[in-house]
């Protein structure tokens, strides 16, 4: 069977703590494959604001997830801290991808990536990439 890869080549932009909650741990008493999602939403939300968007509004245009993707690594915790790292890769005219690494002190818990698409919610349309949005970006990437 193929596994999921996830090559995180661009620099690391922005990096947030997210810390396991008792509602994240599955029956096998560890972090559950589903809450990762949501641990690299949380983390997303932290970046946009820290940029001064949200994914409603991001130079006046949405996001939408258009695909996702993550390679478990190893287990968490409950009450571990998780240190969440985003790069951002691959924009185009409509889209970019998001990449996450997500690790407890130095062990590697897992690798995602969220495709992310520019949406206008009013028309329920793709929009096109923010000009301003992509020098925001390419600046963190120096």
């Amino acid at each position: 069977m193929a596994r999921v890869t996830i090559d995180i080549t661009a620099p690391v932009i922005f990096k947030t703590i997210v810390t396991v909650r008792i509602t994240d741990i599955n029956y096998g008493g560890h972090l559950g494959n589903d809450k990762v999602l949501s641990i690299m939403h949380e983390a997303r939300m932290a970046f946009l604001n820290s940029m001064h968007y949200s994914e409603m509004d991001v130079e006046g245009v949405g996001l939408i997830m258009a695909d996702a993707a993550i390679k478990f690594i190893s287990e968490a915790f409950y009450n571990e801290p998780l240190l969440v790292e985003i790069s951002i890769e691959n924009i185009s005219k409509v889209s970019f991808e998001m990449l996450y690494r997500l690790r407890c002190n130095q062990r590697m818990v897992a690798l995602g990536k969220t495709g992310m698409v520019f949406f206008n919610y009013q028309t329920r349309k793709v929009s096109v990439c923010p000009e301003a949005f992509v020098s925001k970006i390419k600046l963190l990437q120096v």
